[in-house]
């Protein structure tokens, strides 16, 4: 039972399951255009959950192109602007942690071996 908020072109911008103030006009579950509405919602999801998951290999990317622009001399990662330098520090420091976790706790089946710092 579903009611339904529209914007000036009379089209529906969102949805609630209560009536209230601005959700006032109440359609069937099965009506076409509330259906409309919901399907381009979920494309739009998933595009967007799509593209997060592109920015994430992408911000990787970035950080090894940075450090290797860097690494040969073609910047100079004190040319970068502050921020950016705290962002690829604190991003570098977590990689290089979980690294180390990842070192010192191997998962071998169902056993996971401790290696010892001795």
């Amino acid at each position: 039972m579903p009611y339904v908020k529209r914007d000036d072109n009379n089209c529906i911008v969102a949805f609630s399951l209560t009536e209230e103030a601005e959700f006032n006009e109440y359609l069937e579950d099965n009506s076409a255009e509330l259906q409309a509405f919901l399907h381009q919602q979920m494309a739009g999801s998933q595009k967007s959950s799509a593209l997060e998951a592109s920015d994430q290999s992408i911000i990787r990317v970035l950080e090894d192109l940075v450090m290797l622009l860097s690494d040969k001399g073609v910047i100079q990662f004190t040319e970068l602007p502050d921020e950016a330098q705290n962002k690829l520090m604190r991003r570098l420091s977590m990689r290089r942690a979980i690294n180390d976790l990842s070192d010192l706790v191997s998962m071998d089946d169902e056993t996971i071996d401790i290696k010892s710092s001795d």
